[in-house]
């Protein structure tokens, strides 16, 4: 529940490492291995030798453009910024993938079946799968890191007690639930990965040193280089259980700035790049280029901080938010409504949970005016400093709160300043926060955003009501979807009558590719990690 949480939360790159990186990849040769893919170089060029024999072809190399460095360790179990997971994404295979519909793709698993009660999941794994250094991968693994994901992280838990598990045999996994979960399925298959036991168990930590450590993988991709703030370079990995990649290697190129990302597709350098509305101009109508819009499911919202004395009263509370017009902040941010869709709930619109039968909190200035008249005039926004859309929002909330003479300043902080901001209890000087979550499939996965009783809910948004608490728990218990219905729409309800959240939307992102590269409906566009799995793609 906490890394599908992080996963996220905010979807917003992390500081990029300044550190000096090393490897064994010659930085000319990678650069002719990325051009070669982008189909740049002449014919005579367009195969190489790297120092190691391996030839670089325009058919083998997918670079991609991130805007952040995952920096220079990485840990599977605490990973919470984009370019991380995505990395642990390439190098750790899952027992299974939930899609978006609920259906799922075996990765590691082989089949999972359920017992008549709902209580207990009997995990099939191939047969013959190995890790990329030859060991078997067996039930034995999978036991050790549910097992160690759970002591680390409290992942694995229902209503505050543990989930159990256990292999019988090699080919086998038990896993017990201590009462009944309708989101144990997604609990226990998306973005958990499965880890070597034969390498973590000696090492005594999790983190990985990019820079010194040999991965031993179970992924579709290795790692061949991490040099900071410039690439992580991936070869693919010949023991993956769904089969060796279709491309031969993967590149991840730290761009920090959009325009920079923009001009390295343009002139070849890279293959694709996620880019903004405003971004993308060149590459449309251009038979060079193929954009691709889709939902993360991820929610933007303003979050009016309790640990403010400015928001104690909820009255004032609903006096902002009736300030305010989403639908002028979220074209602010995204330019155009192609880009986005209104949305006034906690869950995305998407959603098969989602209601719109809540206070919506229509703009109603006078309204406003009256419900704000003895309350504070002088307010604090804050955001992620790198995020422009956030930094576009922020000015549009600005100027609608003028509107009913609230001066509200406008300050935004780096990262891992605004995660303290957000976990702050008390005492904080921020009134206005701005953010955006991807949580996941099943509306229990949004617990961890409300839910203040609970042994490892982290209750980002800092909200403390028993009914909802209630809701969520007895939403999770019950496998009749009619009675799950009506149980998260009045939570849906009940979050929104505290009007300490205000969702704004579900915007769509945008991923521009060269046209050269083939497979992404195979490859599947899905949240945080672009796509689903990279070894389904091509290039021609």
């Amino acid at each position: 529940m906490k890394k599908r949480l992080l996963s996220i939360l905010l979807c917003c790159a992390m500081a990029v490492s300044m550190m000096t990186g090393c490897g064994n990849v010659d930085s000319e040769e990678l650069a002719k291995s990325q051009a070669a893919a982008s189909g740049t170089e002449t014919t005579t060029a367009a195969t190489e030798e790297s120092s190691e024999g391996e030839k670089t072809t325009a058919s083998n190399t997918f670079t991609i453009a991130i805007e952040a460095d995952t920096g220079n360790t990485l840990n599977p179990f605490t990973s919470t910024d984009r370019y991380g997971l995505m990395t642990n994404n390439m190098l750790f295979a899952p027992l299974a993938r939930m899609n978006t519909d609920g259906s799922i793709d075996y990765v590691i698993a082989d089949s999972i079946e359920t017992s008549e009660d709902g209580l207990v999941y009997t995990v099939k794994i191939k047969e013959n799968l190995k890790w990329s250094d030859g060991e078997p991968l067996t039930a034995e693994d999978v036991v050790y890191s549910y097992n160690a994901e759970n002591e680390a992280m409290q992942t694995f838990y229902v209503n505050g007690a543990p989930i159990t598990f256990e292999n019988p045999d090699d080919l086998t996994v038990v896993i017990t639930l201590p009462e009944v979960s309708a989101n144990a399925m997604e609990l226990l298959t998306s973005e958990n990965f499965v880890l070597p036991k034969h390498v973590f168990e000696s090492k005594g930590t999790f983190d990985i040193n990019l820079l010194q450590d040999e991965i031993v993988c179970s992924g579709p991709y290795t790692l061949k280089e991490y040099q900071a703030g410039q690439h992580l370079y991936f070869t693919k990995n010949p023991n993956y259980a769904l089969g060796e990649a279709k491309t031969e290697n993967v590149v991840f190129k730290i761009i920090e700035k959009a325009d920079t990302a923009s001009l390295a597709l343009q002139n070849g350098d890279i293959n694709a790049w996620i880019g903004l509305p405003d971004t993308i101009g060149p590459f449309e109508d251009n038979e060079n280029y193929n954009i691709n819009n889709y939902s993360e499911g991820r929610v933007a919202y303003i979050r009016l901080n309790t640990a403010s004395e400015n928001m104690q009263d909820i009255n004032y509370r609903k006096g902002i938010l009736k300030a305010l017009d989403r639908e002028e902040i979220m074209t602010a941010a995204y330019t155009d409504p192609e880009f986005f869709v209104l949305g006034y709930s906690f869950l995305p619109k998407g959603n098969k949970y989602y209601t719109e039968d809540l206070e919506k909190y229509e703009q109603n200035i006078e309204e406003a005016k009256e419900l704000t008249a003895n309350g504070p005039k002088e307010l604090t926004i804050t955001y992620v400093r790198t995020n422009a859309t956030e930094e576009k929002m922020a000015l549009a909330i600005q100027a609608e709160l003028k509107e009913i003479g609230i001066n509200a300043q406008i300050e935004g902080v780096e990262q891992a300043a605004f995660m303290d901001v957000v976990m702050e209890r008390e005492n904080s000087p921020y009134d206005i926060m701005i953010g955006g979550y991807v949580m996941g499939i099943d509306p229990y996965a949004y617990a961890s955003l409300f839910v203040s009783d609970q042994e490892g809910m982290m209750n980002m948004m800092n909200y403390d009501n028993a009914t909802v608490n209630e809701l969520f728990v007895k939403g999770n218990a019950t496998l009749d979807e009619t009675e799950r219905q009506e149980i998260y729409t009045q939570a849906q309800q009940a979050v929104m009558e505290d009007a300490i959240f205000y969702p704004l939307g579900t915007n769509l992102r945008t991923l521009v590719t060269t046209s050269n590269v083939g497979g992404i409906d195979e490859a599947k566009l899905v949240p945080i990690y672009t796509f689903s799995d990279l070894s389904k793609l091509t290039m021609e």
